[in-house]
């Protein structure tokens, strides 16, 4: 469960890039872009991918993009390479963006290769596309590349690399997280504090206790959840007294943390909030005391 520090931004490059066009389209590029988009809807890959890679040479961004989500919806693996090269070298940015998402859809694990160079594309949210992309491949050799993005000016980098770091899984990368428990931006802290305990990093207990002080409510649960995972319940009240905070993400992490206690007091509380927590926020409850129930067994 990693669901502080990815704003906006992120979850649309997860999904597909969108925008205006300035210059209304002329008839012609309107039938183009709805013959690619026919395609695109296609269930036979094999048939409507030479149609779809010939798209991508169109002049039109709107058609290139079309045709490259299509090749993305398809799986279409055979078109990494064309994938690979409009996202390195597209001039247009949502396009880039757009062939980062599909490289990511196809479940291709060489489009890694492709990913880790568009990590250095000006434009953030190709940046951040990239990220999320490497995150679903969990490839241990894009480590340092990730590692080094959590060093990018822009926040929502920053924040997208420690997810994509908390995917890939490995403690090594631990030193770095800790970096960011002081980062000025505060989804950020909060997602540090996320990741080192998805990493099981036992070493930053002493860090994440001092993180229960944050000024902020969403770094502080953060951290609890995390000590949590580590076993250690000095996070306990704190996750206990979010359990019913009005913020919805600060009170699912809240939830989430109390299903990591083997305290008989937290399936107690959890069993209660199944008639008290919003109808939104019951299946997490569901799964937390699951989890809880699960541990003490152990």
């Amino acid at each position: 469960m990693w669901v502080l520090g990815l704003g906006p931004s992120v979850v649309q490059a997860d999904a597909k890039p969108a925008g205006p066009y300035d210059v209304k389209p002329s008839t012609q590029t309107v039938k183009r872009r709805e013959a690619v988009l026919a395609l695109s809807q296609s269930n036979d890959g094999p048939q409507a991918a030479p149609g779809l890679l010939e798209a991508l040479k169109d002049k039109d961004p709107m058609t290139r993009m079309l045709a490259l989500q299509g090749l993305g919806s398809l799986k279409y693996k055979d078109a990494r390479p064309q994938l690979a090269e409009r996202l390195a070298a597209d001039p247009n940015a949502q396009v880039r963006e757009t062939a980062a998402v599909s490289l990511r859809q196809i479940e291709d694990p060489q489009a890694v290769d492709a990913l880790v160079k568009a990590l250095h594309d000006p434009v953030m949210n190709v940046r951040v596309t990239a990220l999320m992309g490497l995150g679903r491949y969990r490839d241990p050799k894009t480590r340092s590349a990730v590692e080094a993005m959590t060093k990018d000016k822009a926040p929502e980098v920053r924040r997208t690399a420690l997810y994509a770091i908390s995917r890939i899984g490995d403690r090594a990368s631990s030193p770095v997280v800790q970096l960011l428990l002081k980062d000025a931006d505060i989804p950020v802290r909060a997602g540090a504090a996320q990741t080192l305990g998805e990493l099981r990093a036992a070493d930053s207990k002493g860090l994440l206790e001092a993180l229960l002080k944050d000024p902020n409510a969403s770094v502080q649960v953060s951290a609890a959840r995390s000590l949590l995972m580590l076993g250690d319940s000095t996070g306990f009240e704190k996750a206990k007294s979010f359990s019913r905070d009005p913020d919805i993400a600060v009170r699912l992490i809240a939830i989430d943390a109390l299903g990591w206690s083997k305290d008989p007091e937290a399936e107690s509380d959890l069993n209660t909030l199944l008639t008290e927590t919003p109808a939104n926020s019951r299946m997490a409850v569901q799964e937390s005391l699951l989890r809880t129930q699960q541990l003490r067994k152990r």
